[in-house]
């Protein structure tokens, strides 16, 4: 008797730990699915992504394309200064470059004057994911407003600091530009925006730049440590090449063109009709003098 006891309360402390942990098992996924959701919520619902004043209108007018390792391009190509910018949305002094010198040197891309090509590193500054800013501006740039999120970029990370790029605040900045998220989510998610940003990486390496900004005016290395050397050597470059070449005016090629053909059809035109009549009165007048002559009529 006292052993089937025994028996019988072992068996119900077995149902009960197995209860016990049923309960926990129940009780952890309940909270694996709150923690998922929470951080879904955290990554999906869009942050304050505030885009600064004027940026809608700012780059209007001014040619926009790509080299071929996929770097922004800004200005016409054609023109006689050539910069190139090695930076990096996590970096500091990039963000004052950009809040500094960037207004003055983009007057002289919307004057023809120079084209500037952006090249997108990361990883020089103290900010995080600055390498998923630069896909974030490249995915942008798909939909044609890379610049918009360049200048969206830099205000962030000096108004946010290590939330600036967060992924729920690039949705943010996605929907505030007016793109279309589907569209920019499939490039984030794709190679795309990441082979650029390797090509970045290589060049930067390749070119040896100690620190970002790292700027190159016609191939040569400036000193950015003040606005004035970089747009001296701006200037020193658009003096030397001899500012922007000069393009013949379409009315003066126009004029060149058809003035020739206008002398030759105006020239025909002359020469048939009196050629013709002249024909015809000879003709007539000698008929008419033999009729005389010989008593014809």
């Amino acid at each position: 008797m006292g052993r089937q006891r025994t028996l019988d309360r072992r068996k119900e402390r077995e149902q009960q730990k197995k209860k016990q942990r049923n309960l926990y098992i129940v009780i952890g996924a309940v909270v694996v699915a709150v923690l998922a959701v929470v951080i879904v919520l955290l990554i999906t619902v869009p942050a304050d992504a505030p885009i600064p004043n004027g940026t809608a209108t700012r780059y209007q007018g001014i040619d926009q394309s790509y080299n071929d390792k996929g770097f922004p391009v800004l200005g016409n190509v054609n023109a006689p200064v050539k910069v190139v910018e090695y930076s990096s949305f996590d970096c500091s002094h990039c963000a004052e470059f950009h809040d500094g010198t960037w207004p003055q040197v983009l007057d002289t891309i919307r004057k023809g004057e120079v084209v500037f090509t952006y090249v997108p590193v990361y990883g020089t500054g103290g900010i995080q994911n600055g390498q998923g800013a630069a896909k974030a501006a490249i995915c942008a740039g798909d939909q044609g407003k890379f610049w918009e999120m360049y200048d969206a970029l830099f205000a962030w990370q000096t108004a946010y600091a290590n939330t600036a790029f967060s992924q729920n605040r690039f949705v943010g900045g996605v929907n505030a530009l007016g793109l279309d998220k589907s569209k920019w989510d499939q490039c984030f998610a794709s190679g795309h925006p990441d082979t650029v940003v390797a090509a970045a990486m290589d060049a930067f390496r390749l070119q040896g730049a100690a620190g970002t900004p790292a700027l190159l005016v016609n191939g040569n290395v400036v000193d950015v440590a003040s606005n004035v050397s970089l747009l001296s050597a701006i200037q020193d470059a658009f003096t030397a090449a001899g500012g922007i070449p000069a393009v013949e005016s379409t009315a003066e090629a126009t004029t060149e063109a058809t003035q020739p053909v206008a002398a030759e059809v105006t020239a025909e035109a002359t020469t048939q009709p009196t050629v013709e009549k002249t024909a015809e009165a000879t003709t007539e007048a000698t008929t008419e003098a033999t009729v005389e002559a010989t008593g014809l009529k």
